[in-house]
């Protein structure tokens, strides 16, 4: 079986064309930004098979890893993503080096994993998406092809999940914290980070293999919840769960900043804690912004 990267004619496409879809995952931010990555896999043959990880590197960086049947990781590489100016994108996809070797060692069974040879930017337009050729598998139809689509919408409140932020305000122990109002995110897994304080993530189920716990309630358009003996009460311009009356399971991490500056209003300011802003955000995967141990990822 030989692997090799795929060289395609056009890096920036409009479509993805036919092909079997792999995996899906999409991100929404108050301040308007959308993400998707959708991978195809071509016309795979036979009994190959592929599953797609993405796991949170560091500051605005991802790692995307491609595992196998076995489990085995037969490619990886670290994605970064970042606003430019006001409504353009950069993409950087990158080769993973140490770093990713130390956190996942037996990744591929302890070889070196296969990975891109060098760093490769891509400048999108608002609402632009780039196939990033991955790799193929001579033989097998098997042609991976990672499309990554950002764009700046004054409104994400179309999409879909389980769970809705839209004009949320806080109270952190009766006392107010400036919020971004007008805003809506809603997805699967949501989110907001208070400056100072660290990031809140919140799911309407238990998660498995995360460290969330049954914290509060939310009633209609309100939420409440008690961390570390610190209550926190939401109010939100529409209902924040599907159903009236839902239990509401919270992780906190008091460290957590945002990276890069794809969080922030202004895409040009530098993200330390003293430009730092509160927002809101959605995501299929809790992997777009909590790290997970090696042993979780194998």
């Amino acid at each position: 079986m030989r692997i090799r990267n795929v060289i395609l004619a056009g890096v920036v496409v409009a479509g993805l064309g036919c092909g079997w879809s792999a995996d899906y995952e999409n991100v929404t931010l108050n301040n308007g930004v959308q993400i998707s990555i959708h991978t195809s896999l071509g016309k795979p043959t036979g009994t190959t098979s592929v599953s797609v990880e993405m796991l949170r590197a560091a500051g605005d960086s991802f790692y995307r890893i491609f595992r196998d049947q076995n489990r085995l990781a037969v490619f990886a590489y670290e994605l970064q993503v970042a606003r430019s100016g006001t409504a353009g994108f950069r993409l950087t996809t990158k080769p993973v080096e140490d770093e990713f070797a130390r956190r996942f060692p037996d990744a591929d069974g302890g070889k070196p994993v296969p990975t891109f040879s060098a760093e490769k930017d891509y400048t999108l337009n608002n609402g632009e998406p780039a196939a990033i050729a991955v790799y193929e598998l001579e033989g097998q139809g098997l042609t991976v092809v990672d499309t990554v689509q950002m764009g700046l919408r004054p409104d994400s409140s179309e999409s879909g999940g389980g769970l809705r932020f839209s004009g949320l305000s806080l109270t952190v122990n009766g006392v107010p914290v400036k919020t971004v109002p007008g805003s809506t995110v809603s997805g699967r897994y949501v989110m907001f980070y208070v400056p100072g304080r660290g990031g809140y993530f919140f799911s309407s189920d238990s998660v498995p293999g995360r460290q969330f716990m049954k914290a509060g309630y939310i009633e209609g358009n309100k939420m409440q919840f008690t961390v570390d003996n610190v209550s926190y009460e939401c109010q939100a311009q529409l209902p924040i769960a599907a159903t009236p009356s839902q239990e509401l399971w919270v992780y906190y991490d008091p460290d957590y900043r945002p990276g890069g500056n794809w969080t922030l209003q202004d895409p040009d300011a530098g993200a330390n804690e003293a430009q730092a802003e509160f927002f809101t955000a959605a995501a299929d995967s809790l992997d777009w912004w909590i790290a997970v141990s090696p042993a979780r990822a194998k």
